[in-house]
């Protein structure tokens, strides 16, 4: 037996069966039907329970940054500092722009009310939007605990929140007393009480101050209010902004802001886009107001100098009566004039991008470079005044300072005057497209969405542990299967029936009726008239026509087997004797309606004749003998193994056609291993669904390790369906529970 089954186990089929996975899904339907149920009501749960968020969007332009400002233009093409959009994006998530909005706006004031996380926004769902709720009194402890949540729509709006330095980023706690009056403590210390509505209020040790300016709740509601640090509130506001291009290139900037509040977010997004609009016109101005003002501070010594020169060039020529200057001198001065000229400019220039700029700028090396060659220039052009008269080259000096400070003087007029226009004009280079706007249809919670990732999450869920249970309990349903794994014959596999009533407790339902009698067409009583076939081969072989049925555990159908089979055996006109040896827990005296008594342990022991322990029952148009179990021995093993049981068995085999015993289950006690010594054929009842492989392996290695080979399988509760579980039976199940003897 164990080399026959040792071979069959070793042609298992390793491959994956998509039929039995299919079956396997199919027969824990209802259980992953109500882990879809579940996660889809916890889904449905979270998504209209939590707070919709709101998405507002504004749209920005920024056209390339032109110079226009006179003066500045070769400056601006030199540098190449064309302002990109990347640059723009990270000015409006800056501290400058967001900290404004922070200050002006209020939001480094957190104020929330206090709900049970997911039920109190969705008991909110329930009412409408001017009204206020709580949940029905209960008790006064349990009142207690719900009235500081807020349920409804319950509303604050706190235009002033100043606190000492360690409750900076603190949660404090608002409660609300009266309808116009509210306290603030932290932990369980009151800051301040007593607070009226649209009235500041200091704590008298000064580290509190509060001013709310609209407040719907009921008493007892609480919300939870914190002043943030400003670091920690730009943070917090800049993690809410979504800044970037629509596009490659095309200067357009989209920002959007998520929040509860649809006003709120519409503020925000108005608030940060003027400012950087008005930041980025401020930015441009500022360039020409620093320009004009270095010109200004530039335009006085020049005007002395222009003045002073005139001075000296009138002063000379009055004390040395010089004569005009003749064509060739005037052509020198007028070079000589104009490299000066040039010169000075360069030396403003270099000056004003020093404030910009480090000496090493290729701006500034460049003018280094246009400076050299000009002084090479000049050096040149003054070499030839060398061969004129002194005095013509002293006047010639003169004329040339005075033009040269006269010339510096007129253009630093006119740049002064065009600077003040570009400032005037000042438009920048950003512009509000479109202003702030909040989408109708929340951003989130996305509910059909979560709905369906509830259900799909449920299935996987239920599915995975359809296989797991099915990993850990792994139950034959399959006839075939059992045969491949054994090497045993499967000689009736009797198919499921309700048909049979039952009675007991949940624990020990117990049939109450014969179903070969009530029912004689039923399938099941037709599975048993095949075996009937079957057995009458295998007795052939056999050393005795006892047929022992035994199980690996209780609750299996033995018993209904064995009555139903006998009553079948006997339909045929055979003489058919039904013993009930299970001495603890054998039922089968109720099924017939007989008594207790006498029975096989008063047969054994001698109290009684075998003529009084034989009790006939008649079925239908058929009869059928049955010796009961007796009245139960305090050693029901010990008691079967007496002689006087082998030599009951050897003058009643004699006397009948088939003897049927009704055993206790194998792994239960000892006695199957008694009882089948004395058989000739032993069945094992296997009920589908209900016992594993090894233990069913192990029952048949027990009977056969006492020299008791198990002649094949009656397989009960059998569904022929796809999908069923087989598990139910009989509408009975276990009449064992722990095994221990009716007393």
């Amino acid at each position: 037996m164990n080399d026959q089954t040792s071979n069959t186990n070793n042609q298992i089929d390793d491959e994956i069966d998509l039929v039995e996975l299919f079956r396997t899904i199919l027969n824990g339907k209802w259980l992953i039907l109500g882990f879809v149920v579940l996660a889809t009501l916890l889904a449905f749960i979270y998504a209209f329970g939590k707070t919709p968020v709101y998405k507002a969007d504004t749209l920005l332009q920024v056209e390339t940054k032109k110079a226009g400002i006179p003066g500045l233009d070769d400056i601006a093409g030199l540098s190449g500092d064309d302002t990109s959009v990347g640059t723009e994006l990270e000015l409006i998530k800056s501290r400058k722009i967001l900290g404004e909005a922070v200050n002006d706006l209020n939001l480094d004031i957190l104020v929330e009310p206090k709900r049970i996380p997911l039920l109190g926004n969705l008991n909110k769902r329930f009412f409408g939007s001017a009204e206020l709720s709580k949940l029905p009194s209960i008790s006064e402890s349990i009142d207690r605990f719900t009235n500081k949540y807020a349920w409804s729509n319950e509303e604050i709006r706190i235009t002033r929140l100043e606190v000492a330095a360690d409750l900076i980023n603190t949660n404090l706690t608002l409660t609300v007393i009266t309808a116009d009056t509210f306290e603030v403590s932290y932990e369980d210390s009151v800051l301040i009480d007593e607070v009226k509505i649209n009235k500041s209020k200091t704590s008298i040790n000064g580290d509190l101050t509060i001013n709310v300016n609209y407040l719907k709740a009921l008493p007892g509601t609480q919300f939870v209010i914190t002043k943030l640090s400003t670091l920690n509130a730009i943070e917090r506001l800049k993690k809410t902004i979504q800044a970037s291009e629509k596009g490659k290139k095309t200067g357009i900037i989209s920002l959007k802001v998520e929040g509860e509040d649809k006003q709120s977010i519409v503020n925000i997004l108005d608030h940060i886009s003027k400012t950087y609009v008005q930041q980025n016109k401020s930015r441009s101005a500022e360039e020409a107001s620093n320009a004009l003002k270095f010109l200004e501070e530039q335009i006085k010594p020049v005007e002395e100098k222009a003045a002073i020169a005139e001075v000296n060039l009138q002063k000379y020529r009055t004390n040395n009566q010089t004569a005009n200057m003749s064509v060739e001198t005037l052509g020198v001065l007028e070079v000589v004039s104009d490299i000066d000229t040039e010169l000075q400019k360069i030396s403003l220039k270099r000056d004003e991008l020093n404030l910009k700029y480090t000496p090493n700028h290729p701006i500034i090396q460049s003018l280094a470079l246009q400076e050299t060659k000009l002084q090479d220039r000049k050096q040149l052009t003054l070499s030839k005044i060398k061969k004129l008269p002194e005095t013509q080259q002293k006047l010639l000096k003169l004329e040339g300072d005075y033009k040269v400070a006269n010339s510096v003087y007129l253009d630093l007029v006119n740049n002064i005057q065009e600077f003040k226009i570009a400032k005037a004009s000042t438009v920048g280079n950003a512009y509000i497209v479109d202003s702030a706007v909040v989408h109708e249809k929340p951003v989130k919670p996305k509910k059909s969405l979560i709905l369906a990732l509830g259900a799909l999450l449920g299935g996987m869920l239920g599915v995975l542990l359809v296989f797991l249970r099915k990993a850990m309990h792994q139950t034959v349903n399959d006839p075939e299967k059992l045969e491949s794994h054994t090497g045993l014959s499967v000689y009736a596999t009797v198919p499921l029936t309700k048909a049979v009533g039952v009675t007991g407790g949940l624990k020990s339902k117990r049939q109450k009726s014969l179903l070969a009698k009530e029912k004689p067409n039923d399938p099941a009583i037709e599975s048993l008239r095949s075996l009937r076939t079957s057995l009458h081969f295998a007795l052939l072989e056999a050393k005795n026509n006892i047929v022992m049925i035994t199980g690996p555990s209780p609750g299996i159908g033995k018993s209904f087997i064995s009555s139903n089979f006998a009553a079948v055996i006997a339909a045929s006109e055979q003489r058919v004797l039904l013993i009930d040896a299970d001495m603890r827990k054998g039922y089968l005296h109720n099924l017939l309606n007989k008594g207790i008594t006498p029975g096989l342990s008063d047969l054994i022991s001698g109290k009684s004749t075998l003529d009084e322990a034989i009790h006939t029952i008649r079925i239908n148009d058929y009869e059928l003998d049955i010796i009961t179990r007796g009245q139960t021995p305090p050693n029901p093993s010990e008691l079967l193994m007496h002689s006087n049981f082998e030599q009951i068995l050897n003058e009643l085999s004699g006397r009948y056609d088939l003897i049927l015993i009704d055993t206790p289950p194998v792994h239960a006690v000892t006695d199957p291993m008694i009882v089948g010594q004395h058989s000739g054929v032993v069945f094992m009842v296997v009920r589908s669904n209900q016992h594993g492989m090894k233990e069913i392996e192990h029952a048949v290695t027990r009977l056969s390790q006492n020299g008791i080979d198990t002649k094949g399988f009656i397989f009960n509760g059998y569904v022929n369906k796809k999908g069923a579980n087989g598990y139910g039976g009989y509408g009975y199940q276990s009449y064992y529970g722990e095994y221990k003897s009716d007393q």
